[in-house]
């Protein structure tokens, strides 16, 4: 049984054989949505962007490329640079081989009387 999500894939995939489909129609339409929906075309054309890098890479392995794998290259290394400067919330990207800086551990103060420390002095 196959998901919706791969349904939908493969029905755009058979789409795009077709020599009247209009992929710049179909970006217009998807643009056209509502914010919510926005930011999953954007996940899904991130995850597009990054498997695609990773095909540039096999492939200019073996001096075979196109067009499109190494606009894919580019775009990927704007991606990772984006996400190193900017805290997405929202959007659920793939993961980056960045390290995170990690959180400061929040001070905690202890209430009570501590030895060390004159509770009647200022």
């Amino acid at each position: 049984m196959k998901t919706p999500e791969i349904k939908v894939a493969e029905s755009l995939v058979n789409l795009m054989d077709d020599h009247w489909f209009n992929p710049t129609l179909f970006g217009r339409y998807m643009a056209e949505q509502p914010l919510y929906t926005i930011d999953r075309i954007m996940e899904m054309i991130v995850s597009i962007i990054s498997e695609q890098a990773k095909m540039y890479n096999v492939y200019l392995n073996r001096n075979e490329t196109t067009e499109g794998l190494s606009l894919a290259n580019e775009l990927n290394e704007c991606i990772k640079a984006y996400q190193e400067d900017n805290n997405l919330i929202n959007l659920k990207l793939p993961s980056r081989s960045f390290n995170v800086p990690k959180r400061e551990e929040v001070k905690t103060h202890k209430f009570g009387w501590r030895e060390e420390e004159d509770p009647f002095s200022l």
